[in-house]
């Protein structure tokens, strides 16, 4: 690890940090603007809509402008994000809202698009995979650290929503306040640049012709929609079915976010060790289970089942989107940036779980959940069972 690790290691906290709390807070805002399930839905929609709308965009503007003039944009926008919620709580202005998360998620997306590769290539090559590797533990431990700090902070400054006197707007401003200082940072220690490549028209366009890696991209679409749809649905779950407060809901959800902090750090132990493909398998099956059991109990524990989805979703993520990137090493860059991109899933399979509460009961929603891991059980099974050479 050297001083561009260290540099750049906060960024993953930081866009690890973001996503957790805007999660963690879908239950705030629901009664904050007294607004509809739906629509609050619609808030954690707008936060992966920005990566399908961002990462191609980035991917061409890197090549352009580097590495580090990309990441530097990231933290403005970060930053500007955060100052327009803050704005939005003050004012009560529930669309300010939904642009103010749009414009946050664009930064957090360019984050994801730059720091990765940017980190990789400014590593020795015989340290890429570690430093990567912990990144990505740094990434998990602000996803974790986030709904730990928004209980202890509702626990001893409480929410009057009569009066509109919360403590949200505070961490938002922290928030903006560290995304102005790791964009400072990046000129007082004169980070070095990258220079991209360019030719992307045509990488992109050749990436299509490999059905396996499509195949690939709907994994992680259906991935990143049903880890982000037990988070937001099982704070309802916690509050309505299991009864908890709300402080012990946002300590719930830190541990739903916990588990891929654990899972990552045990993955990146002994990934070597074990047969992949059983390994994924397994955590997937599993997690059908866990879904199918909660909706059974339909009580406290079967909370708790939900909550503990999110160690096996630790390892979905790194299986799939790293089987992806070693079968097309010519297109590792433009790949990534897909892949990316297909966190929208993140804002749609929440909104059709949403949905289905409306229309059949929170309880029977989690059915689709169960569907989902199903599908990705299916991707396990095909895609890793697939030769080496074959796309």
């Amino acid at each position: 690890m050297g001083r561009n690790f260290f540099m750049l290691a906060p960024v993953f906290f930081l866009w690890g940090n973001i996503t957790a709390i805007n999660s963690t807070l879908i239950l705030f805002f629901f009664n904050y603007f007294h607004i509809s399930w739906q629509q609050a839905i619609i808030i954690n929609a707008m936060f992966y809509i920005a990566p399908f709308c961002t990462c191609l965009p980035c991917a061409t503007l890197i090549a352009r402008y580097g590495y580090r003039s990309m990441l530097r944009a990231s933290l403005s926008l970060a930053a500007l994000g955060c100052m327009m919620i803050v704005a939005a709580l003050l004012s009560d202005a529930f669309m300010l809202l939904l642009l103010a998360v749009f414009v946050i998620a664009t930064g957090v997306a360019a984050m994801q698009v730059v720091a990765n590769p940017y980190l990789a290539l400014l590593s020795e090559p015989r340290k890429r995979v570690g430093n990567l590797s912990l990144a990505s533990a740094v990434n998990s431990l602000g996803a974790t650290l986030a709904p730990i700090f928004i209980a202890l902070l509702l626990q001893y400054s409480p929410i009057d929503y009569l009066h509109r006197q919360e403590p949200i707007k505070w961490l938002w401003l922290s928030l903006a306040v560290f995304s102005g200082l790791l964009l400072i940072a990046t000129y007082l220690l004169r980070l070095p640049d990258v220079a991209a490549s360019g030719h992307f028209r045509q990488r992109f366009a050749d990436l299509w012709q490999h059905k396996m890696f499509i195949f690939s991209t709907a994994a992680i679409f259906v991935y990143v929609g049903v880890e982000v749809a037990i988070a937001t649905s099982a704070m309802k779950y916690l509050t309505v079915i299991a009864l908890w407060s709300t402080d012990k809901v946002a300590a719930g959800i830190a541990i739903y976010w916990g588990g891929a902090l654990i899972g990552r750090f045990i993955f990146g132990l002994f990934a070597h060790k074990i047969r992949l493909q059983f390994a994924f398998l397994a955590v997937t099956l599993i997690s059908v289970l866990l879904v199918l059991t909660a909706v059974k109990l339909n009580n406290s524990a079967g909370g708790y089942l939900l909550l503990l989805t999110g160690l096996g979703n630790a390892i979905i993520y790194p299986v799939i989107f790293g089987h992806s990137i070693g079968k097309l090493p010519q297109l590792a860059n433009i790949a990534a940036g897909v892949l990316v991109m297909a966190g929208i899933g993140g804002a749609i399979m929440p909104y059709v779980q949403a949905t289905l509460i409306d229309a059949f009961g929170l309880r029977f929603s989690f059915l689709f959940p169960a569907v989902l891991y199903l599908f990705l059980v299916l991707w396990g099974a095909i895609a890793m069972g697939k030769k080496e050479g074959v796309s």
